[in-house]
């Protein structure tokens, strides 16, 4: 990269040095050759000039292709490391959040076209005009402070266009960067927008932030083009002065015909680069905003190059508080308040809790998919969480996890059972190994294909039981040592259900950590320790004898509360409700009846 990069500029001074060629070639021919009449001077000028355009010719193609190579390895480098940051980079805490979680292939695609474009010659070729300038100067102080000032403009120019056009640009990329969540979660939830006939209103509201996208690029884009007509004008007027006051300059012999000529020649060719800066100013402002996104990702370390040993499944809880997402200035609510426990590996814990509890967040915590606000989660005494400690490539084999909501990869059954998308590094017996553990090999064989049957876009080929059991087998493939299930039986059947059972016995026996959310008393029989969730907060945390006991004394107590207040209610007297008691049998008989109208 450091290398084409060097070429670049070298090539741009040598080009900058030609550049010179085409001035000096007017000057002589106006002043040396016109006068003399030399055609043997006319035809060595004529060669040099035409072996200067050729090599010309060979540096600007050779400087082009140089920058085009350093765009795609650019891409090259950034494309991966954004799509990792948008899967999961972005819940690392250790990292910019705002930053990465807005980094985007789009982000990666406007540098490779900015490194690759007029935006990138620009660039390179700006601080020739100082260049040019002492070259003027060279021919009379006259022309040389018409040409600064000329160049002052057009600086002026293009830092008015920069500051009209920040905000424009700012608002169209944020717009474009909400217009595509919108988008992918119009995509994802297409079966059930066609289910509620909502196609309208979701279209209608995916309109209405195009539109403000598209106003916000239409802005940007008419300034950009104002800036560029203006300053086209500007360098056109700029050199009609120039040739004026080169010719007064030649009235009053203060200069050759010649130089009048050339010095309007090297003007053009000095205030090119303000020109074409202006013309580009749409997406070097775009750039400006899409750099320091992408400049996390390039200053984010390489996990360490120590490797834990396999990991046992000892699991540590400490004070681990998860936030919310931020609404403006808002700050952001708690999921979850100081939660601390611990759970000696090859255990099996049931999270129980009623709904919005926080037991579905403090299963994607327990496997570090969560930025926590503060606390840890130590696996094996290591935060979980931190890449630099448990990269996830390390980790991923070594866990197993069935989210609340199944989504598998388009592939085949295979495929998504060994975590993998092209079958590269796929091992088929612990494939079926996996399956069998899971109870779904029988099933898989009756499928059309079997274990290579495609399962279509997020499994649409399959039923939902199906893909929750295929998800399980995906969670035990290879050597899990940290398993966690949330909701794993909310689309099972009977069977579904006994080979779930069956797995966690398994789990159990294998001595394998593992973490379950359910509701289900069969399979909260199983496990070793119970904790209890309410409002974000542990409410109880035990084994499971004493959680069970606890339990029963709290519905106990309840129901006891429960009947002396229905015993109260009872023992009011007769005297305090006269209109209820004492209310004749008709006016009883239509009250009812006029409720219901009412209702109506």
């Amino acid at each position: 990269m450091h290398k084409l990069l060097r070429h670049s500029v070298a090539f741009s001074v040598a080009l900058n040095l030609l550049a010179l060629v085409p001035t000096l070639y007017l000057l002589q021919v106006y002043d040396r050759v016109l006068a003399s009449r030399s055609l043997e001077t006319l035809a060595m000028l004529l060669l040099a000039a035409a072996i200067a355009h050729a090599v010309t010719l060979a540096l600007d193609a050779a400087r082009s292709a140089l920058l085009l190579q350093m765009g795609q390895q650019m891409d090259d480098l950034l494309a991966s490391q954004t799509l990792r940051a948008q899967i999961g980079g972005s819940l690392q805490p250790a990292r910019p959040q705002n930053a990465v979680s807005s980094a985007n292939l789009n982000d990666v695609a406007l540098l490779r076209s900015t490194l690759s474009g007029p935006g990138a010659l620009a660039v390179l070729d700006a601080p020739w005009m100082l260049v040019y300038l002492a070259v003027i100067f060279s021919f009379h102080w006259a022309l040389g402070v018409a040409a600064l000032a000329s160049m002052v403009l057009l600086t002026l120019v293009a830092w008015w266009n920069q500051r009209d056009s920040q905000q424009s640009a700012t608002a169209y990329t944020t717009a474009q960067v909400q217009l595509d969540k919108l988008t992918a979660q119009i995509q994802r939830n297409a079966e059930v927008i066609n289910a509620f006939g909502m196609a309208g209103t979701v279209v209608n509201r995916w309109q209405q932030r195009r539109a403000v996208g598209v106003a916000g690029q239409t802005a940007l884009s008419s300034r950009n083009a104002s800036f560029k007509a203006l300053s086209k004008a500007l360098r056109q007027l700029i050199q009609t002065l120039m040739m004026a006051l080169g010719a007064w300059l030649v009235i009053q012999q203060f200069a050759t015909p010649g130089i009048m000529i050339a010095t309007t020649i090297l003007l053009g060719k000095a205030l090119a680069p303000a020109e074409q800066l202006i013309g580009v100013w749409k997406s070097i402002a775009e750039l400006r905003l899409a750099w320091p996104r992408l400049k996390a990702l390039l200053n984010w370390p390489e996990p360490a190059s120590l490797q834990l040993p396999k990991p046992q499944g000892s699991l540590y809880v400490e004070n681990l508080h998860i936030a919310g997402a931020r609404q403006g200035a808002t700050p952001p609510p708690l999921l979850l308040h100081n939660v601390t426990f611990s759970l000696p590996a090859g255990e099996l814990l049931a999270v129980l809790g009623p709904s919005g509890s926080g037991k579905s967040t403090l299963a994607r915590a327990l496997l570090g998919l969560l930025p926590a606000a503060s606390g840890v989660v130590r696996l094996d005494g290591a935060d979980i969480a931190n890449p630099l400690q448990w990269p996830r490539e390390r980790l991923g084999p070594y866990i197993g996890y069935v989210p609340q909501d199944v989504s598998l990869i388009m592939g085949t059954v295979a495929d998504n059972i060994a975590r993998t998308l092209d079958g590269a590094g796929r091992n088929d017996a612990a494939v079926v190994l996996a399956a069998q553990r899971a109870g779904v090999h029988d099933m898989v064989l009756r499928l059309p294909q079997g274990y290579e049957t495609e399962i279509g876009e997020s499994g649409r080929q399959l039923s939902g039981g199906q893909c929750q059991r295929i998800a399980l087998a995906r969670a035990l493939y290879g050597e899990p040592r940290f398993v966690v299930l949330d909701e794993p039986n909310s689309n099972l059947d009977a069977d579904g259900e006994a080979a779930l059972a069956q797995v966690l016995r398994l789990l159990k026996n294998s001595h394998v950590t593992t973490v379950v959310v359910t509701h289900r008393p069969q399979l909260v029989a199983l496990a070793d320790q119970v904790l209890l969730l309410r409002g974000g907060s542990v409410e109880r945390f035990g084994p499971r004898a004493e959680v069970e006991q606890w339990l029963a004394q709290q519905h106990k107590a309840h129901a006891a509360t429960q009947a002396q207040s229905h015993a109260n209610l009872h023992a009011v007297p007769n005297a305090t409700v006269p209109k209820l008691q004492t209310m004749p049998d008709a006016a009883a008989n239509a009250a009812p009846n006029a409720d219901l109208r009412s209702a109506a």
